[in-house]
């Protein structure tokens, strides 16, 4: 995975999390993507190590 498409993954997880409110089984439905990688996202962003 790119940079630049990792940051857009980042991005889009921390949206669906912080502006709509959406739980991260959800989220790694819609991205395609495991949801433990949705977990590490969000614990990264809020500065707890996964």
């Amino acid at each position: 995975m790119t940079t630049l498409s990792r940051q857009v993954l980042v991005e889009r997880v921390l949206t669906l999390w912080l502006q709509e409110n959406r739980d991260t089984h959800s989220i790694a439905v819609e991205l395609g993507i495991d949801e433990d990688e949705v977990c590490k996202i969000i614990e990264k962003s809020e500065g707890r190590r996964p």
